[in-house]
């Protein structure tokens, strides 16, 4: 991606000045207020962000603090999987529709023959209606996790672990890849990630309660998760090559459930999370990777941006703010959003 000159606080050095050194990304560079980007970063630094990374036209118009820091990106994973899913659909090796238990799917809490009828496009929704312990599920998953046997499969929606960690092992069976074969296969390197590597960023998360079906955790810095949200901005192509079928970004990335949230995370698509808030001032179309803690990657068509961050872990309280404060994800990309609009 071309570049624009950045200061050391992360604003744009003379929007005039870059566009007319670069005229490749005038266009992008004079829509965005300088003055509404140091808005930006200051609401970042309130919200305890450690590494930002903002997109338009997919030219960076801010970085913000420590943009190259690999981190872990929890949930974040679920949304990289649906796009290795994309791929193996397109290649004829996964079909939507096949039940669970045709694959071989059980597991050490058996399964009933209503759950195993499951099938993986359920899963992809978060539907599959097995409501059982498994890994990297937190407290608040745990919690709302609805009785086993109360939903039969498709007919409800419920954040699921069990559905996510099943997806990966799935597929793995019908590709002959592993997760993370494939993440840095076909996405990693295509894209050109700069911060990853996958001898120390990528490993299996087992809990020993629920041992059958581990996470697959990654570890990427916002910098080369915006790369990611840019893929899926671009319609899966990149450099005119297509990555990810663009039909497949299109039925993955519009939510389908409520989720009971305000804004952002008001909807869930197959994967990834999106609004269905009429009152959330967002520009339409805005969904988005969401990890535990406060990892986030923001797609907005509408207005041809992406964003991208790591929080900070602070000592004692793995959560930042971004995470934990009510309204503060949806508050943060209001004013990116106002950034652009202001100058």
């Amino acid at each position: 991606m071309a570049g624009l000159t950045l200061d050391r606080r992360g604003l744009i050095a003379g929007a005039a000045a870059a566009a007319a050194a670069l005229p490749e990304v005038a266009k992008a560079a004079v829509r965005w207020s300088p003055g509404g980007l140091k808005a930006v970063e200051d609401e970042a630094r309130a919200s305890e962000v450690r590494g930002m990374v903002v997109l338009a036209a997919g030219h960076p118009v801010l970085q913000f603090g420590e943009p190259a820091a690999v981190d872990r990106i929890a949930s974040c994973r679920k949304s990289f999987l649906c796009a290795l899913y994309g791929i193996a659909l397109r290649d004829r090796k996964i079909d939507l529709d096949a039940h669970i238990g045709d694959l071989g799917i059980d597991d050490y809490t058996k399964l009933t023959d209503l759950e195993k009828s499951a099938t993986v496009r359920q899963l992809l929704q978060a539907r599959s209606g097995v409501y059982i312990p498994s890994s990297a599920e937190t407290p608040a998953m745990k919690a709302a996790r609805p009785a086993r046997g109360s939903h039969p499969p498709g007919t409800f929606w419920y954040y699921n672990n069990w559905d996510f960690n099943v997806l990966g092992e799935i597929y793995q069976r019908l590709t002959g890849w592993s997760v993370f074969q494939a993440f840095e296969h076909q996405l990693a390197r295509p894209l050109g990630f700069q911060d990853f590597d996958p001898l120390r960023d990528a490993r299996y998360g087992y809990d020993p309660q629920a041992p059958r079906f581990p996470a697959y955790n990654l570890w990427l810095s916002a910098r080369d998760m915006a790369k990611f949200g840019q893929l899926y901005l671009q319609q899966g192509r990149w450099k005119g090559v297509e990555i990810v079928p663009a039909d497949w970004v299109a039925l993955t990335t519009k939510p389908i459930s409520p989720t009971g949230r305000k804004g952002i995370e008001s909807g869930y698509a197959w994967l990834w999370w999106g609004d269905m808030d009429p009152s959330s001032g967002l520009p339409p179309g805005s969904y988005l990777a969401a990890g535990n803690g406060g990892r986030y990657i923001i797609v907005m068509p509408a207005i041809d941006t992406v964003i991208a961050w790591q929080p900070f872990e602070v000592r004692g309280r793995p959560q930042a703010k971004i995470y934990t404060e009510d309204g503060a994800l949806d508050r943060l990309i209001l004013k990116v959003v106002a950034a652009r609009q202001a100058i």
